[in-house]
């Protein structure tokens, strides 16, 4: 799926931006028709197997949601006019009593090599989107996100055996809702303690090209108090050298999506002679 124009008033604004740069996330609720939440539910409450990647096929009501204007705007800004959806997408059906996962990323947040250049993780290229067709209470295993996670490198043995993070995000959210997520961050769905059947359906969107101009509604007058918050916000608590790494690569993620024009390029640090400068 591709995109043309989006109405700029569905597209993020400035503060939206840099909230999801800091914390990874981002939730919207689709203005979606009456009762095609409970369609979707209701057809896939009634297969017998998992469709697994056809599922766009098995409930074709699904582009109602990706389709939808907020939808659009919203991935048209993290990733570009020209954004495709990725083959891969599921359907996670969390039966009552289902356990907690362990706290895991999706991705494998780790030093790339771009063109004989080491490359931080300073992108948004993979966006993970879940959709729930049902609302989610707190004991029915809502999405556990750890904000700001994204950005990040951990070994995932070490993170699998941690839980109960103080500064955790649970996403209990309404039917219709959509949680979009940087690919890197750390995240896990939790116990199913309810006795009701969460589905949640994920699905990925990918940039296609490098971006030259900010693709979100971006006011050159908000880059002071933009700088500040990049600068300035913890949305977990750690280790201040972890900290002071969180906001240098934050800071470079939001001069990259914004084509280096946003910001200060002196903020946006380059690989020369062996070392970052």
């Amino acid at each position: 799926m591709t995109t043309a124009t989006v109405a700029t008033d569905h597209r993020l604004s400035d503060d939206q931006m840099a909230s999801f740069v800091i914390n990874g996330y981002h939730i919207l609720k689709p203005d979606l028709r009456t009762g095609l939440n409970q369609e979707i539910y209701d057809a896939l409450d009634a297969m017998s197997t998992n469709p697994g990647d056809g599922v766009l096929e098995a409930v074709p009501q699904l582009n109602q949601v990706w389709n939808s204007p907020e939808m659009v705007g919203a991935l048209t800004s993290l990733l570009g006019p020209d954004y495709e959806m990725f083959p891969h997408r599921h359907c996670h059906r969390n039966a009552p009593g289902t356990p907690s996962q362990q706290i895991h990323q999706d991705n494998l947040n780790d030093l790339r090599i771009d063109g004989g250049q080491i490359r931080q993780p300073d992108r948004i290229d993979l966006i993970l989107a879940m959709y729930y067709p049902q609302d989610v209470t707190s004991n029915m295993g809502p999405t556990l996100i750890l904000p700001g996670t994204h950005v990040l490198q951990a070994l995932p043995e070490r993170m699998a055996s941690q839980g109960n993070f103080r500064d955790q995000v649970i996403a209990t959210v309404e039917a219709g809702s959509v949680v979009i997520l940087h690919y890197d961050i750390w995240h896990a769905g939790t116990a199913n303690t309810s006795k009701t059947v969460r589905y949640m359906l994920k699905f990925l969107f990918q940039r296609t090209s490098n971006p030259s101009v900010p693709s979100w509604n971006h006011d050159p007058s908000s880059d002071a108090s933009i700088r500040r918050r990049l600068e300035s916000e913890n949305p977990m608590s750690m280790q201040r050298g972890l900290s002071a790494k969180q906001r240098h690569l934050r800071t470079r993620m939001w001069n990259r999506l914004a084509g280096d024009q946003a910001l200060d390029l002196s903020y946006h640090d380059k690989w020369v002679g062996g070392s970052w400068n």
